[in-house]
């Protein structure tokens, strides 16, 4: 059972090769919460709020494509904080587009606070344009844009990264 912010980044990594909602959803506690700072439209959601949200969110974003487009993760490099419960991680991921064959490469940042052995927080800063551009969804991402309501800011509430 993984325990640290570090353990719990390498179950993370691995839900998502496995393309597992279940697994993903199952690191976080109850009520936690998941970000998407940056542009999110495929999403429908800039935040999941508590571990069933995520569970149903990232079944419906990962229905398709099948099986997962990621295959691995590389230069990954975890910075401690000053408080032991949160961690910064950057990596790159290597994925490929199944319809096509065709390989890409994109990077994102997990800001991820966890305690008792469950993730309470995370901040997602994916490189949308680049995953859009390498599963082939470009013209899609650009639709929903154009037709989208503006994502609404953050709630007030206290920020629990600072």
């Amino acid at each position: 059972m993984p325990q640290t912010p570090r353990q719990l980044l390498e179950c993370f990594q691995q839900a998502m090769l496995d393309f597992s909602p279940d697994a993903l959803a199952d690191l976080f506690a109850e009520d936690a919460v998941y970000e998407f700072p940056f542009l999110a439209p495929q999403l429908g959601a800039a935040r999941y709020d508590g571990r069933e949200e995520i569970r149903a969110n990232f079944t419906r974003a990962w229905s398709s494509p099948q099986p997962s487009p990621v295959v691995g993760f590389r230069d990954v490099r975890v910075h401690d904080t000053a408080d032991p419960e949160l961690i910064i991680a950057e990596h790159e991921f290597d994925a490929v587009n199944h319809a096509t064959g065709e390989s890409f490469t994109s990077g994102f940042v997990l800001v991820l606070r966890a305690r008792g052995g469950e993730i309470l927080e995370v901040r997602d800063y994916a490189d949308v344009l680049r995953v859009s551009a390498g599963l082939g969804r470009l013209p899609q991402l650009f639709e929903r844009l154009q037709s989208a309501e503006p994502v609404p800011e953050r709630a007030s509430a206290p920020d629990q990264f600072e």
